[in-house]
């Protein structure tokens, strides 16, 4: 038998017309004009459930080459291996492809990794036994992870943290295949961390918030605008926070200023001095110390309003 440029495996005499009869890649000639084959076929196709015989020429170019994308082709049953199929430029070398990774499963027993101190051909020879076996491309670029259609909420696509992943794949002889599936279980498994720390974040801030509520009552609304207004001033954003100290600084801050002074960034406020501001909250109702001074918002808050005083006054407790 020889083998002919277009794949033609034909008798030894070279006619086709030998006892035995000529033959190709896709079925076997015959001398009766068919019939034999075609009844051979037949048969063939019932035996195997009515499947057709796939033209494997198709699949290849004028060169002898697989054509782009001829993989995309292929019988139902070599789908699942086209990936590992189609890493081949052509015929001959899937066949040595094949034959390598027969080679290497009838000798799986005696086959061991390389030495920690093996020279670099040795370790690249394993390592390029392996990716026969396991369809691990040549080249780290070919493993063409895709980003996900969908986004999982609170998370990036990181081209350069997945070029790096793809590094690491290869390394460890990881399939495409494979790879992709731990890009996106790892994915899902960082946004259900994210979901849970913002679940928590969120009910840290809520029982923050509870906590002012509860200890300035009445005036929440007035302490917070005040306070809010201020932090603009400073260049704080008081709906980000995730802790009270920010916004009660605010409200010292405020405190500390006219109210007057509150008007944004390009106009200066006017301070007081401790005593001048002391003598204002005895004395200005609209004073957010004021009714606290006096008692009216709780025996909490007048204490608060009273060692503010002293402290404004410079008198130590």
């Amino acid at each position: 038998m020889k083998l002919h440029p277009r794949f033609i495996l034909e008798g030894e005499g070279g006619d086709g017309a030998s006892q035995g009869g000529g033959g190709t890649l896709l079925g076997r000639a015959s001398n009766d004009g068919g019939g034999a084959s075609q009844q051979q076929s037949q048969q063939g196709d019932g035996e195997g459930g009515g499947s057709s015989v796939w033209d494997f020429r198709s699949a290849l170019d004028d060169k002898g080459n697989f054509r782009a994308g001829w993989d995309a082709a292929l019988p139902d049953d070599l789908k699942p291996s086209a990936a590992t199929l189609a890493k081949y430029p052509n015929p001959l070398e899937l066949m040595r492809g094949h034959a390598n990774a027969s080679k290497l499963i009838g000798q799986k027993s005696t086959l061991k990794a390389p030495a920690p101190d093996a020279k670099p051909e040795e370790v690249e020879k394993f390592n390029s036994q392996i990716r026969d076996v396991l369809g691990v491309p040549a080249k780290v670029e070919d493993y063409k992870i895709a980003k996900p259609q969908e986004m999982p909420a609170g998370l990036t696509w990181n081209e350069a943290e997945i070029g790096d992943f793809a590094k690491l794949a290869h390394t460890l002889n990881i399939p495409p295949a494979a790879a992709q599936k731990l890009v996106e279980f790892d994915m899902q498994r960082m946004a259900k961390l994210h979901q849970s720390g913002q679940a928590k974040l969120d009910e840290f801030v809520q029982s923050q918030e509870a906590e002012l509520r509860r200890e300035w009552g009445m005036s929440y609304d007035v302490n917070y605008e005040k306070a809010s207004k201020t932090a603009q001033i400073l260049g704080f954003d008081l709906e980000k926070r995730e802790f009270n100290d920010p916004v009660k600084a605010m409200l010292l801050a405020s405190n500390l200023m006219k109210p007057d002074a509150l008007v944004g960034n390009d106009k200066a406020g006017i301070v007081m001095d401790g005593k001048a501001q002391a003598e204002d909250i005895r004395r200005n109702t609209n004073n957010p110390w004021h009714a606290a001074y006096f008692g009216k918002e709780g025996p909490a808050r007048q204490q608060e309003a009273a060692a503010l005083m002293m402290r404004l006054q410079g008198v130590k407790a």
